[in-house]
């Protein structure tokens, strides 16, 4: 009885087995079949695991910690899926509930003095790069979409007699304080330039080239980014009708008297 059972487990390994060898063999892709749908069923759910694992260690043990050791201050609940890369030697501040989510690139000018100030509540997307010559200031709340470029230099003088543009730096002139104010969103593939200001609760459209300030509470799109619309804070939505109805000039109603109760 045992032999049998051997037997049919030996050959219902081998009808698993050869028909995935031979794909191998001939560079072929494997399809899962009717009988191996649940084997690769579990190879999907083990992988998603063991990657998310090594994703929480490299994240927890191995960046967050080493990029914390380049920053001049930082506050809690720090999360850095990679190292950054970083050129240069910027001087870098950290508020709390920061999150970088993959890979992102922070490049300071090493004949300068850079400053990176980051507030609380922040998340920047992968691909996103800071080039900084004198000052990238982010204020609370703010999110920067993958793939964003945000410099505060032309990265070179305007004026080039004739030589390398690595060997004529960036004058005072081509460098101005880059400022985001507290709950502005920043969507993917965002340019923005040196000098530019952007008020607090501003949209960037994604793919947007910002050169000039955004004013506040402002919804803005394209190259050169130009405001598209206007957001209405609630507070000034609901106030909006009832100050419309109200003729000009007028005055407000009294408050009402209060009833007059009989002695008993």
């Amino acid at each position: 009885m045992a032999s049998s059972d051997k037997s049919s487990l030996e050959a219902r390994l081998r009808a698993i087995v050869k028909p995935i060898a031979k794909k191998v063999l001939y560079g072929q892709a494997v399809q899962p079949g009717p009988g191996t749908r649940w084997l690769y069923r579990a190879v999907a759910g083990a992988d998603f695991y063991v990657r998310e694992a090594y994703e929480l260690m490299r994240r927890s043990l191995v960046a967050t910690p080493a990029f914390l050791t380049q920053c001049v201050s930082y506050g809690e609940r720090i999360e850095i899926d990679r190292l950054p890369y970083i050129q240069g030697s910027p001087r870098i501040y950290l508020g709390s509930d920061i999150r970088f989510s993959g890979q992102v690139g922070i490049q300071g000018n090493a004949q300068r003095s850079p400053e990176l100030r980051l507030g609380n509540g922040i998340f920047i997307g992968h691909g996103t790069t800071f080039v900084i010559a004198d000052k990238i200031q982010i204020g609370d709340f703010v999110s920067i979409g993958g793939g964003s470029y945000i410099t505060d230099t032309d990265g070179h003088a305007n004026y080039n007699p004739n030589r390398p543009i690595w060997e004529v730096p960036a004058t005072d002139a081509e460098i101005a304080p880059v400022i985001i104010e507290d709950n502005v969103q920043i969507s993917r593939d965002v340019t923005i330039l040196r000098g530019v200001r952007i008020g607090a609760r501003a949209i960037i459209g994604a793919g947007s080239v910002v050169r000039s300030d955004i004013p506040p509470d402002s919804v803005v799109a394209g190259n050169p980014a130009r405001v598209v619309k206007r957001i209405v804070p609630e507070g000034a939505a609901a106030a909006a009708p009832a100050a419309a109805a109200a003729p000009a000039g007028a005055a407000a109603p009294p408050p009402p008297m209060p009833a007059k109760t009989e002695a008993t």
